[in-house]
């Protein structure tokens, strides 16, 4: 059967696919990879519309050994975007057993439909094994599209399987097989996936590109902690929601003298303590509490359901364990010291006002000699006595669940 211009379609489409996924590359997205699979299974089309028979069945293995490879590498690339295991054996061992069963079909068969059936099992097997575990632990929006796509693909290739284990066996003249209705559903299926694929993949990257933006954005570079306009966009989300309804505590800290440190230690170091003290609050916080660094050596630490007198038990003692910290620098040997304000959330309050609210806390703390806590509605835990009452108030009442994990932790 002669080979139209139209049959050309196919593997020109799937290649101009992934040569521009290789070239966008430089415009700095990660798509090369994807463009090499793609390539790979054009070349395997391509090979397919070169009917000789004296090569057979060598130029049958060579072309679907491209298109099945172009499968696994796909599969493998799913999998990279979430670090998910690829078993270099397994995918071996799915090579060999396509080039073994080809062989067969069109020695011992002589089918190509047996042959077509083989390898799209091999491909079918190859899909549902990398799309199952991955559609599993896609969170991501741009995750759980390639996750729809590679299922669908998954679905396509094993009802494919099905039609070619029922369909009747075409004549053995060279072309046959591909002008047949089988031969027509594995070119337009293959160019279907590979612009579908090309679609999704672009449209995942520039999600990806969107949020590695939006995430530099709100994300303080030093610390890796929300900033400001992280923490704006936090309290617009869903997952916000908890941070403005009662009762939520809000925890605002400064590291006392900071300015002291940097001239006696240098502003590396300085930098060094600023992360540290971040990473302080954020492990005492909790799973579900936020910590924001609001500027300079100034954070903030929203802790929903916690109510005021555990809200400040926390403050204190991530104040007595930064405390207790000594730090050495060049031979120098130094111990700091930081000051909070803590409040609640009022009903109806905007969280940007318990802010504020605990920002004059936070200096009421700082004029009464810092390395203090002061607690709405002036609660200051200035002395040993102040704490000891303190904490001998708190012990009579329901310790909270999330705090006796905490306390447990510890």
């Amino acid at each position: 059967m002669p080979v139209t211009l139209l049959n050309w379609i196919v593997p020109s489409t799937i290649l101009l696919c992934g040569t521009g996924f290789i070239a966008i590359r430089f415009l700095g997205f990660a798509t090369s990879r994807w463009g090499y699979a793609l390539c790979s299974l054009a070349l395997g089309y391509t090979l397919m519309l070169f009917e000789v028979d004296r090569f057979s069945p060598f130029k049958q293995i060579v072309e679907d050994g491209f298109i099945l490879l172009s499968i696994i590498w796909a599969c493998r690339l799913l999998n990279d975007r979430l670090k998910l295991k690829s078993s270099l054996l397994f995918d071996i061992a799915l090579m060999v057993s396509s080039t073994v069963m080809i062989t067969i079909s069109l020695v011992v068969f002589k089918s190509v439909r047996l042959e077509t059936l083989f390898v799209q099992t091999c491909c079918a097997i190859a899909l549902w094994r990398a799309s199952l575990p991955f559609s599993r632990l896609a969170r991501t929006k741009a995750d759980r599209l390639l996750a729809v796509v590679f299922l669908l693909f998954a679905m396509l290739m094993t009802f494919q399987c099905l039609l070619y284990l029922a369909a009747p066996q075409t004549s053995d003249a060279v072309g046959a097989w591909r002008a047949s209705v089988g031969g027509n559903l594995v070119q337009y299926t293959g160019l279907v996936g590979c612009v579908t694929l090309a679609f999704s993949v672009m449209v995942a990257t520039t999600w990806d590109a969107i949020e590695k933006y939006r995430r530099h954005a709100n994300t303080d570079p030093l610390t890796n902690l929300l900033n400001r306009r992280g923490l704006d966009a936090l309290l617009l989300s869903s997952r916000g929601r908890q941070f403005r309804s009662e009762p939520t505590a809000v925890i605002l800290a400064d590291i006392d003298d900071f300015k002291a440190i940097n001239d006696r230690f240098g502003h590396p170091f300085g930098d060094t303590v600023i992360v540290r003290f971040g990473a302080l609050l954020k492990v005492h916080a909790g799973p579900h509490g936020c910590v924001v660094r609001l500027g300079g050596e100034e954070f903030g630490v929203l802790l929903p359901d916690v109510p005021l007198d555990d809200a400040i038990a926390v403050a204190d003692m991530m104040r007595r364990i930064f405390e207790a910290e000594r730090w050495s620098q060049n031979g120098i040997t130094g111990q700091f010291t930081a000051s909070f304000g803590v409040t609640l959330v009022k009903d109806r309050e905007s969280v940007a006002a318990a802010i504020e609210r605990a920002d004059h806390l936070l200096y009421d703390a700082k004029r009464a000699g810092r390395n203090r806590v002061v607690g709405q509605p002036g609660l200051s835990l200035d002395t040993e006595d102040d704490r000891q009452a303190f904490a001998e108030e708190s012990a009579r009442h329901h310790v909270p669940p999330r705090r006796a994990a905490n306390e447990n932790a510890r």
